[in-house]
């Protein structure tokens, strides 16, 4: 294989989750040049990453606004773009039939492996079979069987996430003047449910009121001076509510600091408080401290991986619904959402202490 061309059009945990395989490509199999298609959200990502040569966006929402005769031109020379690069394997993380059709019948390329779901692996020379989506393991593992179809074994399963200069001073300015110092200390928080589900995130947020309450009562038993919300700028109400039930400073920055700049403040926290995200994965990749809360989604195959004493994933036990996000769906009709709005701070809190993660954090911290 010297030319590899990549689809991964969803978001950023899904994205984060391939990148194991990605560098598996390049310093394993010796790919020369490893290219990526990509939906808009999660190009930021990989603009940094060192395993990546070129990268090609399709944005289906700026195709859709700008009407069919644009889109159709647009969508024809990347194709034609695409074609030129003469690619060797195509991996399909998509999980439809429209991109291993396209790599079949317009650009080319003899091999390509990918995820057989629903029956979906048509054009696919090699495939997984998927039958009801990811089951009892990890996605990143599910990834590193692709990288088995390529003759490629990943010997390194954590997500990455490159940062430069520029992000890391473009965060401290958006923190400037506002609390950060050289010894100020802050936890990150991500009271949103990330874009992917996108008018059904609710169903993935715990309450804002309830990230507030147990904020109070970690800063009982850990040190630090104020908190830094993060999310997309339709989570910025959350993050006032948040910050309006504590007693330290805070700073909303939700839809104020990119993927990047966000990743580069979330390097520097002591510690992020999520709900099921990417910016959980975001803080995974970047080794950061984090407990995260899920809800309808199962935390042994979408929580942060691979699993360590810094990184605690929290459901609440005992009920039988839960998780009901399976085969790529979850119960919409769910009114109630006990997996969440009766998954009280005070359960959350103890179940931080007794499995020893505060214990574990102040070892570390001190180092």
């Amino acid at each position: 294989m010297k030319r590899v061309l990549v689809a991964q059009p969803f978001g950023i945990g899904d994205a984060l989750f391939v990148t194991p395989l990605l560098r598996a490509l390049k310093e394993e199999a010796g790919v020369e040049q490893l290219d990526l298609v990509l939906g808009s959200r999660t190009c930021e990502i990989f603009e940094t990453n060192p395993f990546i040569d070129r990268i090609f966006t399709v944005d289906m929402d700026h195709l859709r606004e700008q009407g069919r005769v644009k889109s159709f031109l647009e969508i024809v020379h990347l194709l034609f773009e695409l074609r030129s690069q003469k690619y060797d394997l195509f991996v399909d993380g998509s999980l439809s039939r429209r991109y291993a059709f396209f790599a079949a019948f317009f650009l080319g390329i003899p091999q390509r492996i990918g995820f057989n779901y629903k029956k979906r692996g048509t054009f696919l020379t090699r495939s997984i079979p998927l039958p009801e989506g990811y089951r009892d393991k990890h996605v990143i593992e599910y990834y590193s069987e692709m990288g088995k179809l390529a003759g490629v074994e990943v010997r390194i399963n954590k997500p990455d996430l490159f940062l430069n200069s520029d992000d890391e001073i473009k965060a401290r300015t958006l923190l400037a003047g506002v609390i950060f110092s050289n010894s100020f200390s802050y936890l990150a928080v991500a009271p949103g449910g990330g874009e992917s589900w996108g008018k059904d995130a609710h169903f993935k947020r715990w309450s804002p009121d309830f990230f507030a309450q147990l904020l109070e009562k970690l800063s009982s038993e850990m040190e630090f001076d104020g908190v830094v919300v993060l999310g997309s700028r339709n989570e910025f109400k959350l993050g006032e509510q948040v910050l309006a039930g504590i007693k330290k400073p805070g700073l909303n920055l939700c839809g104020l600091a990119p993927v990047r700049e966000s990743a580069a403040i979330l390097k520097n926290a002591l510690l992020l408080l999520a709900n099921d995200s990417g910016l959980v994965h975001m803080a995974r990749a970047l080794e950061v401290p984090t407990v995260a809360l899920y809800g309808p989604v199962d935390e042994k195959i979408y929580g942060p991986y691979p699993p360590g004493p810094s990184y605690l994933a929290l459901g609440r036990e005992g009920l039988e619904c839960r998780p009901c996000y399976r085969n790529f769906r979850y119960n919409a009709d769910c009114s109630h959402r006990e997996c969440l709005t009766r998954f009280y701070p005070d359960e959350v809190f103890e179940k931080i202490i007794s499995n020893g993660f505060l214990k574990r954090w102040k070892q570390t911290s001190k180092k």
